[in-house]
């Protein structure tokens, strides 16, 4: 995982692998929701996306 880009009005732009987004991911949704930020929370939505489960 890597900061790529940081613009001059403080948006960054990160790369990660595809494993990285799965911990990431299970990461932030093994927090209680209510402990979470909109951010944290888009975050997680974006990297569930990503990084679909396996139907087991």
């Amino acid at each position: 995982m890597e900061i790529v880009h940081i613009d001059s009005d403080g948006t960054v732009t990160m790369k990660m692998t595809a494993a990285e987004a799965r911990e990431v991911r299970d990461d932030i949704g093994g927090i209680p929701f209510t402990l979470v930020t909109k951010s944290g929370d888009k975050l997680h939505s974006l990297l569930e996306w990503a990084t679909p489960r396996r139907a087991s």
